[in-house]
């Protein structure tokens, strides 16, 4: 007698927090519960709008106390609205997270990090006994395996991430990924290829190659510079682009890489974190401000000094004076990078500076405001610099008269939708825009006020 296949027929809804290789698993995650005869539902115009579903899967992220909130209140958020739906959290809040905590939460299962792929399987389990709470956890201190994910095309946007790399065991000193992802581990380089294949044959035009330390990325002999070099050959792919890559992993083969690559996108994210010698010691990040500096000069020798460099800040870490908080000030607008991500520094258990004194919280705000002050003249600087030339736009959205998408540069373009043209979406076009708005460029015929009124500018996770 066949065994029922609970999920044939079911309609579902992915929510993701966090980071891109969050992105990645949780389109991975549609792939598999689609290829089991369920059906993707999309989001609506709110977290968890879009028409009532059988199952709400919550991809969790854990990277702050501000994280963990936006997790908890997403998945109350989850039961609240869908009462008689299955409710799932994966990832990274769902590996650390406490008997009280997954009570309140509202959650039927969890499912901590290293064995997403087997999500479906805990999904028919649940289907077969109903009415109990399913948590599934493995110590990730001794798990050395590859979560067997994979894709086919992206449900949620136009451009498709690709988890090449997993785990960290860096230890910076505020940071409680390596508890939370585990020891490192790559991807089969011809695991990947296949992968960027299949999704390049469905007509997708970008990839993004993510990993939670991908510059680590290393199989048979094969590092990122050669699996970047593979990735660009393959037909079809026409935009690659790297989701985050550490300081430290920046080197002149993986930079040549890049520029000998006619898929490669001039954009580079590198967390700097911190421009103080000082805090960047006690962050423990192994490298100092002159050599952020260095790797910041050298991307642009080959990247091309046009290439958008874009930063992660962390403010307030524990022993941040005022002289180091003006250094890193200092460095960000001394190397001229565009978007810059600011985090309040979040005690996380189990990292060194959890146990430090911390910063006054005014003083935190305080800081966060002055730095993105300035990050968003940094943006706009940039992206005045690019006006009047022209620009290959990937188109993502389209609504109220007008399209937008993403430069190969990384800049959010709005201009108008051609006539001709039924489905924009994942589509190229070039275009010259003629004005910039608050890092936003903006092409001939598109009215700044409507833009800033109806439109949203989509900075991505």
């Amino acid at each position: 007698m066949n065994k029922t296949n609970h999920l044939n027929g079911k309609k579902f809804r992915v929510l993701t927090l966090g980071c891109r290789v969050n992105r990645y698993e949780a389109e991975a995650i549609a792939s598999a519960l689609e290829g089991r005869g369920a059906s993707f539902v999309p989001e609506g115009n709110g977290k968890t709008g879009g028409g009532q579903v059988d199952i709400l899967i919550v991809v969790t992220c854990s990277v702050t106390s501000v994280a963990d909130a936006k997790t908890r209140k997403a998945l109350r958020r989850c039961r609240r609205e869908n009462p008689d739906s299955l409710i799932i959290a994966c990832g990274c809040w769902a590996q650390a997270a406490s008997n009280k905590e997954i009570i309140s939460s509202g959650a039927d299962i969890i499912v901590g990090n290293r064995i997403k792929e087997h999500l479906t399987r805990e999904i028919e389990r649940w289907y077969d006994s109903p009415g109990t709470v399913s948590v599934n956890r493995i110590d990730l201190r001794e798990c050395r395996e590859w979560d067997c994910l994979s894709l086919d095309r992206p449900r949620m946007g136009t451009r498709a991430f690709l988890k090449v790399q997993e785990g960290c065991d860096r230890r910076c000193g505020y940071c409680a990924v390596p508890s939370l992802r585990g020891a490192p581990v790559s991807r089969n380089i011809d695991d990947a290829i296949s992968e960027a294949a299949r999704i390049a044959e469905n007509g997708v035009r970008e990839i993004i190659l993510t990993g939670v330390q991908l510059g680590g990325y290393c199989c048979d002999g094969a590092t990122l510079a050669g699996l970047t070099a593979q990735i660009s050959r393959v037909p079809g792919v026409k935009r690659l682009r790297f989701g985050s890559l550490e300081p430290f992993s920046v080197t002149e083969d993986l930079l040549a890489a890049m520029r000998d690559s006619e898929a490669f996108c001039p954009h580079l994210h590198l967390p700097l974190q911190s421009g103080d010698d000082g805090v960047l010691r006690a962050m423990r990040r192994g490298y100092a401000a002159t050599d952020f500096a260095k790797i910041v000069e050298m991307t642009r020798k080959y990247l091309g000094e046009d290439a958008h460099i874009s930063t992660d800040l962390i403010v307030g870490f524990p022993g941040e004076d005022e002289d180091a908080f003006a250094r890193s000030m200092s460095l960000i607008e001394s190397l001229a990078l565009g978007r810059v991500h600011i985090f309040p520094h979040s005690p996380r258990a189990g990292a060194e500076s959890a146990a430090m004194p911390p910063e006054p919280p005014a003083l935190v705000r305080n800081r966060i405001s002055r730095v993105r002050e300035l990050a968003d003249e940094l943006l706009s600087r940039y992206a005045a610099s690019m006006v009047g030339k022209t620009h290959s736009v990937l188109a993502e959205d389209v609504g109220c008269g007008v399209a937008s998408g993403w430069s190969r540069h990384y800049l959010r373009v709005y201009f108008p939708p051609p006539n001709t043209e039924n489905n924009l979406q994942g589509k190229e076009f070039s275009v010259h825009p003629k004005i910039s708005v608050g890092g936003m460029l903006l092409c001939e015929g598109i009215d700044r006020e409507s833009v800033m009124r109806n439109c949203r500018n989509m900075e991505d996770l």
